[in-house]
């Protein structure tokens, strides 16, 4: 099923024949973007060979990668940092040996022993996926930000951070679980509680665009049961300034049985932030409506929340963007005043309860069948304006689309 998927996502992909150089146009712009992820793919490109990519008319070289190669050619990647309303933005496509080419890595990932995977970005370290078997879930520590300070908290990895309250130990920087799966705890630790186990590190990937992890996961309960099939893709992207793009793809898969996520506000695709940038402390949350801090924000659906603050100085933050196919978007957001937010769509009871609505969020997922939940991270400097994050999500939901250039004959 996923191949025949992929097969029809590749017709519809924007594709032209490289033969001699091609032009690629997004045409003029209806709308601003920032910090957006541009695919096209390309037919004609020989196995040996690899493609160079430049800005038209100025030539400036654009770094780009090749995301996949297929029977139907190559799908390209790049980054265009700012694309404005009103304008039209063309890139040339060449042909070029391999070894011409030669762009050095600007993502690194490499696995670090047995338990973890380091992914430097500019040289500099980004974060790492611990995937210790004794853990009960993989996770993303540290998390470095975009001045190169951590982003968010160092407990219970650091028992000994300075500055740091020790309340809700399984918070741990990056994660994703649930509080009710198969009537199975997966989001605190302990004798009764369930595990999510990593089970094969799928694929490593670095480039001068991107950086790649895929892994699959089984779902444990405390008595050994397997409840899902867990696969997960993280894509990781620089931007200018020390800021980065986390893109975040999870697929869950049910085994012989359907499985029921229960309706808890304990969940799911959440951070920890560093204690300077929590809302109690000064830091401030913004989501796509409009509504600001815990109060306006907490269990409301929402594209996307950003949330901000002071860290070493520098005012830095974390938005999580909610795409349009993830399941059940958009999403209902957990978001506390110290340092917690997390994009849950199964907790309606207690999100609406203070609405006085009565909505039941529980979800079967019956045997055999699959759920995907999509995201972005930015990891940015200044405020949500500053960092433009709504035109960061349009970039996300709905990207321009892109044409080949037809050039009029004389």
């Amino acid at each position: 099923m996923r191949s025949l998927a992929f097969s029809l996502f590749a017709l519809l992909l924007p594709s032209a024949v490289l033969a001699g150089p091609l032009k690629i146009t997004t045409g003029t712009l209806s709308d601003d973007y920032a910090a957006t992820l541009l695919e096209f793919q390309i037919r004609g490109v020989p196995e040996p060979d690899d493609v160079r990519l430049q800005l038209f008319p100025s030539g400036k070289a654009v770094p780009c990668q090749i995301k996949e190669r297929t029977e139907s050619g190559v799908r390209i990647v790049w980054l265009a940092s700012e694309l404005k309303k009103g304008t039209e933005a063309v890139w040339e496509v060449n042909l070029v040996p391999k070894e011409s080419q030669s762009l050095k890595a600007q993502v690194e990932v490499t696995k670090q022993g047995d338990t973890a995977v380091q992914v430097l970005a500019d040289g500099k370290e980004l974060t790492r996926l611990i995937c210790d078997p004794g853990a009960y879930k993989p996770y993303f520590f540290p998390m470095i930000g975009p001045n190169e300070k951590m982003i968010t908290r160092q407990f219970p990895m650091n028992p000994n951070a300075e500055g740091e309250d020790k309340d809700h130990p399984h918070q741990r920087s990056l994660w994703f679980t649930h509080g009710s799966v198969g009537g199975v705890d997966f989001r605190s630790e302990g004798a009764e509680k369930g595990k999510i186990r990593q089970t094969a590190l799928e694929s490593l990937e670095s480039g001068p665009v991107f950086g790649k992890i895929a892994t699959k996961n089984e779902w444990i309960a405390p008595t050994g049961k397997k409840l899902l099939d867990d696969h997960r893709v993280f894509t990781f992207f620089p931007l200018p300034r020390g800021e980065r793009l986390i893109d975040v793809s999870i697929t869950l898969t049910a085994g012989n049985e359907p499985v029921v996520f229960g309706d808890t506000k304990e969940g799911t695709f959440g951070i920890r932030l560093a204690e300077s940038m929590k809302e109690a402390r000064g830091g401030h949350i913004v989501n796509s409506s409009g509504q600001h801090g815990e109060k306006e924000a907490w269990g409301n659906p929402a594209d996307w929340v950003d949330y901000f603050g002071p860290v070493g100085g520098d005012t830095v933050g974390v938005a999580i963007l909610d795409h349009p196919q993830s399941f059940r978007h958009p999403t209902h957001w957990h978001v506390r005043d110290y340092g917690l937010f997390a994009a849950n769509p199964f907790g309606y009871h207690d999100f609406y309860e203070k609405k006085k609505e009565k909505k039941d969020g529980t979800y079967t997922l019956e045997k055999g069948q699959s759920m995907e939940f999509r995201y972005r991270v930015y990891l940015h400097r200044g405020t949500t304006e500053a960092a433009k994050v709504s035109q960061v999500y349009r970039g996300f939901a709905a990207p321009p689309d892109l044409h080949p250039r037809v050039v009029k004959k004389a």
